[in-house]
């Protein structure tokens, strides 16, 4: 069963490979305790399937801790341009949901007479 969400993402991780075929299913004991991470799966010997809730994770931040505990991730030119890529839109779309997050508390805060006006609640008080 897929998992659909605008902040569930699905993303494969590759490793370089080593004299240990098991560096994905490692990794996948690894990553199954963290919080943030919904599921994992082994795609290969040498990649990661894993789905993640972007607002607590990036793959960015994945891939550092994977390198951190001594897992050597593949590094080609391919992988270096979608690493960016990715943690470039990863980040535009968690900032994202800060701010959606943070408008929707002020505007819990500011619940007031004025509820009926369709304006937002900065704009009521002017005329």
């Amino acid at each position: 069963m897929p998992i659909r969400s605008d902040h569930i993402k699905r993303r494969v991780i590759r490793f370089e490979p080593g004299d240990n075929d098991q560096t994905a299913v490692r990794a996948a004991q690894l990553l199954d305790a963290v919080e943030g991470v919904n599921r994992t799966g082994v795609f290969g010997p040498h990649a990661l399937l894993i789905y993640y809730d972007i607002r607590q994770l990036s793959l960015q931040m994945i891939e550092r801790a994977l390198a951190d505990v001594g897992f050597t991730l593949k590094d080609n030119l391919f992988c270096r341009i979608k690493r960016e890529l990715i943690a470039y839109s990863e980040d535009n779309q968690r900032e994202a949901f800060m701010l959606e997050q943070q408008e929707q508390e002020r505007e819990h805060e500011h619940v007031d007479s004025t509820a009926h006006d369709p304006r937002p609640w900065h704009w009521r008080n002017y005329t």
